[in-house]
């Protein structure tokens, strides 16, 4: 029986009109994502974090923020309990836990622990194997990790450190929730780096602990399980959020060389070594007097709502904590202006990411379809007030919502005169220009 077999098809690079056209889907589609993404001061790479997201940023399609807030919280862990800041009365161990947000097609939050995971293995295997977990349920399950015994006493000296990463945050919001679920009080004691002691039937003394936290959710998964009574009770208040959008498309990437991912990982081994054996940092001349300025802007009420006002009440000793570890990597006993400077990048990055988060724009987008509805006639104010919102919402933030709409271009206010001509001239919205050839002056 004879058989034959098919020629192997060579496939050719796709024609240049093709190419040309997917690049500029690619460049729009990652225009559209990150259009929703506050504004970055580059300062927040100018650290040697920045420098290692720099040297991985070409070959990843995450967002660069998120390798470098991801970094941060597990060299934060890995340099332990010794390097620390002080404010006030209260030492701050070099904790700081990243609430990575973005959406599920295009925040490419996986993907950005991946290059951090990657690098963080490079630079010690060990710890990435054995202090990186997972699956936070029950504050006596954190507290448990940090339980002594006999044995352990026995033992002296333990691994305090551990760097929970979450990646479906939601479903850990979801279990603080429940009644008697005491998660919430662990994680507020542990971001002290403190005692995770627990008093329930089944007693466990964890007098110390070195708790990181790396958690990833949705904008919509976000709002919709947060509430007010969890703002309130300070918990969220320790989290640094963080809005994330995909940088590029790179179909064909393998990641960052193995070479470099190697010499990276051991430049940021010798580093931590040498910054964990630190103690209190303390301040150079010149970032004292930084820094008196940055306490101001960061302890002054900004007027914002409430939420964002809770989500970022904690953005003194953030920056603090920032700016120690890239002080701690750079082997510096004291803090110096650049590590200040970075670190206040970052943090006013995640005050405007706090804000992005709680912006409602599902609401104005509905209201400018209402408008369109309408056609040229348009809607009245009074027909948005009452009409739309059933008069259930504030003069000032019906005013603030139209001018949102007005600015993005979604709608046009214009004036009308009363049919009676007396009185004061009406309101009218209209989704498109309005025809200004049939108006009499």
């Amino acid at each position: 029986m004879s058989s034959s077999v098919r020629p192997l098809r060579v496939l050719s690079d796709p024609p240049e009109a093709d190419t040309d056209t997917a690049e500029a889907q690619a460049h729009a589609e990652v225009a559209r994502a990150r259009a929703e993404l506050p504004t970055l001061d580059e300062a927040v790479f100018d650290c040697y974090l920045g420098y290692l997201v720099r040297q991985v940023e070409p070959t990843s399609e995450a967002d660069p923020v998120a390798v470098l807030a991801s970094l941060l919280a597990a060299a934060g862990v890995a340099l332990g309990q010794k390097p620390h800041v002080r404010a006030g009365d209260d030492a701050h161990p070099l904790l700081v836990w990243p609430l990575i947000v973005g959406r599920t097609s295009s925040g490419r939050k996986g993907t950005s622990w991946s290059s951090a995971r990657r690098l963080l293995a490079a630079a010690d295997e060990q710890f990435t194997r054995t202090n990186v977990k997972s699956g936070l349920s029950s504050g006596e399950g954190l507290a448990q990790c940090f339980a002594l015994d006999d044995e352990a006493e026995a033992a002296g000296e333990r691994d305090l450190r551990l760097l929970v990463m979450e990646s479906e945050w939601a479903g850990v919001m979801a279990k603080m929730r429940r009644e008697g679920n005491s998660l919430s009080a662990i994680l507020r004691a542990a971001w002290e780096g403190g005692d995770l002691s627990t008093l329930t039937v089944a007693q466990r003394v964890a007098p110390s602990s070195h708790v990181g936290i790396l958690a990833h959710i949705t904008p919509g998964e976000f709002r919709a399980k947060v509430s007010a009574e969890d703002m309130a009770g300070g918990t969220y208040n320790r989290f640094l959020p963080l809005a994330v959008a995909r940088s590029k498309f790179l179909p064909f990437s393998q990641g960052a060389p193995d070479h470099l991912v190697r010499s990276l990982g051991q430049g940021l081994a010798d580093r931590i070594a040498a910054g964990s054996q630190l103690g209190l940092l303390g301040f150079t001349d010149t970032a004292a007097e930084l820094w008196r300025s940055l306490y101001i802007e960061f302890s002054a009420d900004q007027h914002d709502r409430p939420q964002v006002e809770q989500f970022v009440s904690r953005a003194v000793p953030n920056c603090l904590r920032i700016a120690g570890i890239h002080a701690a990597l750079d082997g510096q006993p004291a803090i110096h202006p650049a590590h200040l400077t970075a670190a206040a990048a970052l943090v006013r990055y995640c005050i405007d990411s706090a804000r992005a988060v709680f912006t409602d724009t599902a609401t104005p987008a509905r209201l400018a379809a209402w408008i369109a509805e309408a056609g040229e006639h348009g809607r009245t104010r009074k027909d948005i007030t009452t009409g739309f919102f059933g008069g259930n919402k504030k003069a000032d933030d019906v005013t603030a919502m139209l001018d949102q709409l007005i600015d993005a271009d979604r709608i046009t206010r214009h004036h009308q005169r009363p049919d009676s001509g007396k009185g004061r001239s009406i309101e009218i919205y209209t989704a498109r220009a309005p025809n200004t050839t049939n108006q009499t002056n």
